[in-house]
């Protein structure tokens, strides 16, 4: 794990959890870059940059922000067209760019401290994963869904 500490000094304490702030270090470090014109522009017949930044931030805010810590979407990131199946396209990378460190921020506070028992939580589901539906949803398996995703 390469970072030692979550903003304010609070020491992590999940292996899983600090690969996930790395990722989103690692994936900052590669949109640095993109001109930002470049990022509302789709890229290969594909998503712009931009869409897919505020995709993969939709669900850290979905799940962990949503679900785990009970705050409300985000207006930004916690738009529909920013889910499965969304348009891929971004018109607006400020209000998307601040989106993501909004949604980041305030996942912080469910990821600081977490121990690996910690992160056995489960909590009911009703979304549109049907196999989780009857198992619930684990903190693990939200933030390692969100760890894969962002690589």
């Amino acid at each position: 794990m390469g970072r030692e500490l979550v903003d304010g000094g609070v020491p992590i304490r999940s292996a899983l959890v600090g690969a996930l702030l790395d990722a989103w270090e690692d994936l900052d470090q590669t949109l640095a870059g993109v001109a930002p014109g470049d990022m509302v522009e789709p890229w290969g017949g594909g998503s712009a940059f931009a869409w897919t930044y505020g995709h993969v931030a939709n669900s850290v805010d979905a799940w962990l922000n949503v679900r785990f810590q009970g705050l409300a979407p985000h207006p930004v990131i916690g738009d529909r067209d920013l889910r499965f199946g969304g348009s891929g396209r971004a018109t607006d990378w400020p209000a998307i760019r601040r989106g993501v460190a909004e949604v980041r921020q305030a996942a912080r506070p469910c990821l600081a401290g977490l121990s690996a028992l910690d992160l056995d939580l489960v909590i009911p589901y009703d979304g549109s994963v049907v196999a989780l539906r009857a198992q619930g949803l684990s903190l693990r398996h939200a933030i390692l869904v969100d760890l894969v995703h962002h690589h």
